[in-house]
């Protein structure tokens, strides 16, 4: 059992927090049957303007990569041709603010649209969307993710033209992202007889890293780009982050998820399924009074900083906080087993994982009470122990850096908003991007803004629209927005 002094913190499965601050008993086995009952785009505990969308767990992550080979460098193809588009479609809606829309195929599963609006104010917008899942019989499809359809007719009415395409592949295609996205401006172009005279990336979670790469690559052909909950640090960062979640669950809770940190069942496990094993490891027991000690170590660990909002205390099992927290764990842990078949099959079989030099250390400690401090640091040094160590290979190695870990070579403008409390693709990613463009380049392209919510990409279309608005008005002005 674990104590401090003589008082004992964790008894059964009741969470007891005494320390001198009285007694607090909670039944920790009645927890978190909600944690992901939310959409992780909408916080249950918003701490902003922003709405809450309840829906299912959307299959949707950061987390596994697809593409044709680890040592091709080249995120696209030759230059494209739309006469290669085939089977397009024109329809010409009664209502709403577009003139026309044309859909077709430009390759095997590779969808898109372009919208014409009634009133074209001469530029346009390249939308990249999130990732889809990489399971057998997922269809490639143009979904309604991130209330897409609504900030896509917001533009409409505001009189941009609107291009956005499906990748030719579900997982984590950042190089067919990008070559798919790219062929967008050629197809509109066609569309429209003319050039746009401004042309702008957006893009959500994966989508937002392939705009990004785009903007770095191409900076003559694109003049802004609107990077929304991305993955802008870097494929590298959002694998080591996860893998850490992983191999530091293993060692402090081992044999209960299947596989290891390179390796899954290749029929993936629910929702549900994680959220039972996850909880089940976390509720204390005579057997285990320590278990909610190792998720606290885990969420206070410097590499791995569980996002959870700070409303109520985390020894109530039944506040926000403590919700979130756990919520952010099995988020992890489920993309982490949904999305590792996907990236080990694109590194040809070797680990796309590396923590051989990791040595992990205190961060921001998430306890419930100061107290447990030291408790908790005794017990991280001790996980660099325990934990099961992986060596990423040189090939993989050069796979994740060209799909993709951004140079720092950016001229034009970015605005880049992200949750505060993003339980799948956390906010460092945004400091993780300031530093690698440097202080210079970043102070002048890019515009950095949170949300103080919990959740990934949860946004209202006000504020995409907004954010997309000032992104506008700095290419057009020249000047910076202030924030």
């Amino acid at each position: 059992m674990v104590t401090i002094g003589d008082r004992a913190l964790f008894v059964g499965a009741n969470l007891y927090v005494t320390l001198g601050l009285g007694i607090r008993k909670h039944d920790v086995s009645s927890i978190i049957v909600r944690t992901i009952a939310w959409d992780l785009r909408s916080a249950a505990y918003p701490l902003s303007e922003d709405t809450m969308r309840y829906t299912t767990l959307p299959l949707l992550v950061g987390i596994f990569l697809a593409a044709t080979s680890c040592r091709d460098p080249s995120p696209l193809g030759p230059s494209f041709d739309p006469g290669i588009a085939n089977h397009a479609s024109v329809t010409t809606p009664s209502s709403g603010p577009w003139a026309r829309i044309v859909e077709g195929e430009t390759g095997p599963g590779s969808l898109y649209a372009l919208y014409i609006p009634q009133n074209w104010n001469g530029q346009a917008v390249y939308y990249a969307h999130g990732v889809r899942p990489p399971v057998p019989f997922a269809p490639i499809s143009l979904d309604n993710q991130d209330n897409f359809f609504e900030v896509r007719d917001a533009l409409g009415a505001l009189g941009y033209a609107f291009a956005y395409s499906s990748f030719s592949e579900n997982g984590l295609a950042v190089k067919d992202g990008a070559q798919r996205t790219h062929q967008l401006s050629g197809l509109l172009t066609s569309e429209l007889h003319q050039q746009p005279r401004r042309n702008y990336l957006a893009g959500y979670s994966l989508g937002a890293l392939v705009a990004l790469e785009l903007a770095e690559r191409f900076p003559t052909q694109y003049d802004g780009v609107l990077a929304m909950c991305g993955t802008v640090g870097g494929t590298v960062r959002e694998l080591q982050y996860v893998g850490d979640v992983r191999a530091l669950f293993d060692a402090y809770y081992p044999g209960v998820l299947p596989g290891t940190v390179i390796s899954a069942p290749s029929t993936p496990l629910t929702v549900a399924q994680v959220q039972a094993l996850v909880i089940g490891a976390i509720t204390p027991t005579p057997e285990r009074p320590d278990a909610a000690l190792r998720l606290f170590a885990i969420a206070s660990t410097a590499q791995t900083p569980l996002a959870y909002l700070p409303m109520g205390s985390l020894g109530d099992p039944s506040s926000p906080a403590f919700q979130t927290l756990v919520g952010s764990l099995i988020t992890a842990l489920y993309y982490q087993l949904l999305g590792t078949p996907d990236v080990v099959d694109r590194t040809h079989g070797h680990s796309p994982y590396d923590n051989r030099k990791t040595i992990y250390t205190m961060g921001t400690p998430a306890v419930p009470v100061p107290q447990l401090v030291p408790v908790i640091e005794g017990m991280i040094a001790a996980s660099n122990e325990s934990v099961t160590r992986y060596d990423i290979t040189p090939d993989a190695q050069n796979y994740l850096q060209n799909y993709y870990v951004p140079s720092g070579d950016v001229k034009i403008p970015i605005v880049s908003v992200h949750n505060l409390w993003d339980p799948l693709v956390p906010f460092f990613h945004e400091p993780a991007l300031a530093e690698i463009m440097g202080p210079q380049v970043a102070s002048r392209m890019l515009l950095q803004r949170s949300v103080a919510n919990y959740g990934h990409c949860n946004f209202t279309t006000d504020r995409v629209v907004s954010s997309f608005q000032s992104l506008v008005d700095w290419v057009a002005t020249g000047v910076k927005p202030t924030s």
